[in-house]
């Protein structure tokens, strides 16, 4: 920590934000008044090394932390007009996005040791395409050279085109994933890890839809436009219409494994491509209410978790081929090592050879130790 150097008071805003701390309610744990912390936060008193320390222990993060210069971008344009995430708690999203913004600095640094290739996801305009968004879908998916019919592996689609994805605890189900795309970062898509496959899926395609139509242009209708999206890229018209005759609770089960979207998003298609009348789509969704498959579908019909892998690779760059201690990628990222194993060392393939060169380290330790005594 450099003596001369000033912590940087917008990195204790994002702290405190991303402990789901208020600032009265910090101040309140400091023994402070909020007056006192107000100016402190907004750069109009000095931060004296006790304050510091103060803030590290009751935030949880290191003193270096608070120094840290790198820049952190807010909600993109699309957030402004995100119905479902306007319902929930202002608390809860000041939290949600702060810990994406720390989460995004994170990757920005260890992108800097680490190339993970081109970059395929790109911004489209919708007015080229007469603002229709199912046209940027089959374009999309063209372009990406996918079969014809269901993507088997949507996650690995997203990756491969070098977007990351990162299962994430929004502490709500009404939130099924963020995607946030800032200039020196690859396209990163925080995904609801509690969430069924099935509406991660759609939710996933939703969000490249906002990424690659929504980023200098938006309207009222977005939502709207990245479900067209999502459901082209899914379920592509052409390729979907034959299946979607004759449908029934049955067939839509049936339906679902094969396009690995659920039986609400089959309905709708079928719906939206005039496959099937008003008053049997209505039955249906009776029949779907009654069984309580409007909010939760069978379990036995779940879609197959998809797993990222991303993110672990760029990880066991460091632990692995760098040989980074979890303690160096800890004092790296400005975190404790507790919570650097909390947030990233998650997959058991990357815990088992981080756990395995600390072993070997601390073999090789008690080693030398027993020559140098003998």
């Amino acid at each position: 920590m450099a003596n001369n150097k000033k912590p940087n008071t917008r990195m204790l805003i994002l702290a405190r934000e991303s402990r789901g701390i208020t600032q009265q309610d910090l101040a309140k744990k400091l023994g402070v008044t909020q007056g006192w912390l107000s100016r402190i936060e907004g750069g109009l008193r000095s931060v004296q090394k006790e304050d510091l320390m103060k803030f590290s222990e009751m935030l949880n993060y290191p003193p270096e932390f608070f120094f840290l210069e790198d820049k952190v971008y807010g909600p993109g344009l699309s957030e402004l007009f995100h119905r479902k995430r306007q319902s929930v708690q202002n608390k809860l999203i000041t939290t949600i996005y702060a810990q994406i913004g720390i989460r995004s600095l994170h990757i920005q640094r260890l992108l800097n040791g680490v190339n993970i290739g081109t970059v395929y996801i790109k911004h489209v305009e919708l007015d080229d395409f007469e603002g229709n968004p199912a046209d940027i879908a089959r374009v999309v998916r063209a372009s990406w050279r996918l079969p014809k019919g269901p993507i088997q592996n949507l996650v690995n689609v997203i990756e491969d085109a070098r977007g990351i994805i990162i299962p994430f605890d929004f502490n709500s189900a009404s939130i099924d994933a963020i995607s946030h795309w800032q200039p020196e970062l690859p396209p990163l898509f925080f995904i609801n890890k509690f969430t069924p496959m099935d509406r991660v899926r759609f939710t996933l395609s939703h969000e490249l839809g906002h990424i690659i139509m929504h980023q200098s242009y938006v309207n009222a209708d977005i939502e709207h436009q990245a479900d067209q999206f999502a459901a082209e890229f899914l379920m592509p018209e052409k390729e979907i219409r034959p299946y979607l005759a004759d449908l029934s609770l049955e067939k839509l089960a049936t339906l679902k494994q094969y396009w690995h979207v659920s039986m609400n998003a089959l309905l709708h298609r079928a719906s939206d491509l005039g496959e099937i009348t008003p008053r049997h789509a209505r039955t249906l969704w009776t029949q779907l209410g009654k069984a309580g498959y409007r909010t939760r579908e069978p379990r036995e019909l779940d879609v197959p978790r998809e797993k990222p892998s991303l993110l672990n690779e760029i990880l066991q760059t460091y632990l692995v081929d760098m040989k980074y201690s979890v303690k160096e990628l800890a004092r790296y990222l400005c975190l404790f090592e507790h919570e650097i194993r909390n947030t990233y060392i998650t997959s058991d393939r990357l815990a088992l050879e981080t756990d395995k060169k600390a072993a070997i380290k601390e073999a090789e330790r008690i080693i030398s130790d027993f020559h140098k005594n003998t």
